[in-house]
């Protein structure tokens, strides 16, 4: 199973949508996104990928709270507070906003995956038995370099998309 993995989009719209198609080439079935969404408008475009489930996680920057939940609920999504646990293909994963907690999840070597965002830096490694992903900002503001991220939950591996 393939799954979508993307963060900060900070309302950028066009980065968004190139997004989008980039999963819906690449047949993900769920997209994670690590937080600082921003405004409603931003995660609606994700209605239009519906071969995808999209679960998100709330950031520093995200605003309007209420309605970005119920936008996200409306299209068969969810949208969680400061942190999701689940498990997708028999694999463990913990998605959260920011680096700081993240790190305490990998050191738990509970997860086979943990997703994070906040730093817009593009992070991909493995520790121990744990598979490491923030794919850096969907913006181009701080790096220069948009990306989105796709892991095969299957063997684990990951492979980046430059957006832009």
């Amino acid at each position: 199973m393939h799954i979508g993995i993307i963060s900060d989009t900070h309302d950028h719209h066009r980065h968004v949508m190139q997004a989008i198609e980039i999963f819906r080439r690449r047949r993900v079935e769920y997209v994670l996104h690590g937080g600082d969404i921003v405004a409603p408008f931003t995660i609606q475009a994700f209605s239009e990928l519906r071969e995808a489930k999209l679960i998100a996680v709330f950031g520093n920057n995200d605003g309007d709270k209420l309605r970005l939940k119920a936008t996200v609920e409306a299209f068969g999504g969810e949208i969680h507070e400061y942190c999701y646990k689940g498990e997708l293909a028999g694999r463990k994963i913990c998605m959260m906003h920011t680096d700081h907690l993240a790190e305490d999840a990998i050191r738990s070597q509970m997860y086979d995956l943990v997703i994070y965002g906040h730093t817009h830096h593009q992070d991909i490694r493995r520790e121990g038995r744990t598979l490491v992903v923030n794919p850096g900002e969907t913006t181009d503001w701080i790096t220069g370099s948009a990306r989105v991220a796709i892991v095969d939950l299957d063997d684990m591996s990951c492979t980046t998309e430059a957006l832009g």
